[in-house]
């Protein structure tokens, strides 16, 4: 039966103890749950009973490295099953996401209007790449049309003034270039946040005549 051959405490923040069980590599277990268990060196643990302790174990860590992890800004699913990841934590990565979003820690819509309306403050850019920019960060599609579209009519613009917006800010930088190379430049710096060609080339020609 395997037995307990070592307690240490565990480094870090999150605490709690590390566990040995016959001299095999340890697990991080909370001082919660090791009181709870009545841990102790000898202490002979089932297969069943340490199969459980373990999974215990390890998704009482995911919750409390996830909830730390969106404790700084909003997070996607997407980004704490990443992070989950880079601890090894991976398989209690479910567990951790399910829990954070029944909390209301965990929201993507949340994340995904405050992913606009940050953009549309201080980097303007056309809906499609609004939308382009949140799917590359785990937000679904349907979620991603639905807040670029609420958060625009929330704010009260267009794309058309977004684009003005953008464009003003660039076009300062480029007077001093010649014309034709100007109006080049400032159409491609358009083009890669994502406006469109027709409402690019009419707004580029008004302010580069």
């Amino acid at each position: 039966m395997p037995i307990v051959t070592a307690l240490e405490p565990a480094p870090g923040w999150i605490g709690g103890c590390l566990v040995q069980v016959d001299g095999e590599a340890a697990f991080r277990v909370s001082d919660d749950l090791a009181r709870r268990e009545n841990l102790e060196l000898g202490m002979s643990l089932g297969g069943v009973e340490l199969a459980a302790l373990v999974h215990e174990a390890g998704c009482a860590e995911a919750m409390d490295r996830a909830v730390h992890y969106l404790s700084y800004r909003p997070r996607t699913g997407r980004e704490v099953r990443r992070y989950l990841g880079k601890h090894r934590l991976a398989k209690y990565a479910d567990h951790a996401i399910n829990r954070c979003v029944e909390l209301g820690y965990l929201d993507d819509r949340a994340y995904a209007e405050a992913f606009v309306r940050e953009r549309i403050r201080f980097r303007p850019r056309g809906a499609p790449r609004l939308v382009s920019e949140l799917l590359s960060r785990g937000i679904e599609r349907q979620t991603a049309d639905r807040a670029v579209e609420t958060v625009l009519v929330e704010a009260g613009v267009s794309e058309q003034s977004l684009l003005r917006t953008a464009a003003v800010r660039r076009a300062g930088a480029l007077k001093a270039l010649e014309p034709a190379t100007a109006r080049r430049r400032l159409s491609a710096y358009l083009a890669r946040r994502g406006f469109r060609a027709g409402e690019i080339r009419q707004v580029v020609l008004e302010l580069l005549p």
